[in-house]
């Protein structure tokens, strides 16, 4: 939909970095934190934003040079030469130490049950399950407003600290969102944690967990306009004009359909 290259000023913030392979260091703590980069999709910084007001965690996003040298230095696009550098998206490994990490694949589930209850059911205690269940709900919140496509196995991943309490690690991956062949009517939400294969379904989902009613309905006083432009603004990018109109399309699009659900 958009290339970075409409969108980089001399202003934009560019960290340097190299795509050689890295030798290990002996001792773990001698290592440079990992960095997981990829061709630009907008949805991932709008996603990070999104994430922040709703108090989300998600991965943080920035752009890259990638060059010869892994320089490691932040950097003004305008103090560079281009021609040296494919400009990417990256973001740093979130995993913690002391902590587990593993993939909703990972997990053993009966078939017969949806994944979204089994998780609630591997919490160590009821607070636990009860912020779990909260933090559930805010990503699938968050994936039917931008219009998720890809929420697959490997893109939902869990946390659980050294006393066993399990939560939602932070998220990541937005680039199949925010399109315009995003989610309608027909399917409203399908991942596999959970999905509703129409409106009616959510409403059932609803009267489950009342909750996810206002944390769905808080997406209808989101302005994506403002939300774009503040996400752009803090990495020195401008949004091209032409870009606008789509913004304003897919999220009175989607805010329909999120009225429909929560009335």
């Amino acid at each position: 939909m958009m290339d970075l290259s409409e969108c980089l000023t001399e202003d934009s913030e560019i960290f340097l970095i190299s795509n050689r392979p890295k030798k290990k260091s002996i001792r773990d703590e001698t290592r440079p934190v990992k960095i997981f980069h990829k061709d630009f999709n907008h949805a991932e910084f709008i996603g990070e934003e999104l994430c922040a007001i709703h108090n989300i965690r998600c991965a943080h996003y920035f752009i890259v040079g990638v060059g010869e040298f892994d320089l490691r230095r932040m950097s003004f696009y305008g103090d560079i030469t281009p021609t040296e550098y494919d400009f990417q998206i990256a973001s740093n490994d979130f995993k913690r130490p002391n902590r587990k990490y593993h993939y909703l694949r990972q997990y053993q589930f009966d078939k017969h049950m949806n994944k979204f209850s089994m998780m609630l059911e591997k919490t160590k205690d009821e607070e636990n399950e009860h912020k779990l269940c909260v933090e559930m709900l805010n990503l699938i919140a968050l994936d039917i407003y931008m219009g998720q496509v890809d929420r697959y196995n490997e893109n939902i991943m869990f946390e659980e600290d050294k006393n066993g309490v399990l939560r939602l690690a932070p998220l990541y991956d937005f680039e199949r969102s925010l399109k315009q062949n995003y989610i309608g009517e027909d399917t409203i939400y399908d991942s596999e944690l959970y999905s509703f294969p129409n409106i009616e379904e959510c409403k059932k989902f609803i009267k489950r967990y009342p909750m996810f009613r206002d944390i769905l309905a808080s997406y209808l006083d989101v302005d994506i306009q403002e939300i774009t432009q503040r996400a752009y603004n803090r990495r020195g990018l401008i949004v091209p004009e032409s870009k606008w109109e789509f913004y304003k399309s897919f999220e009175t699009k989607r805010k329909e359909i999120i009225n429909k659900i929560v009335q």
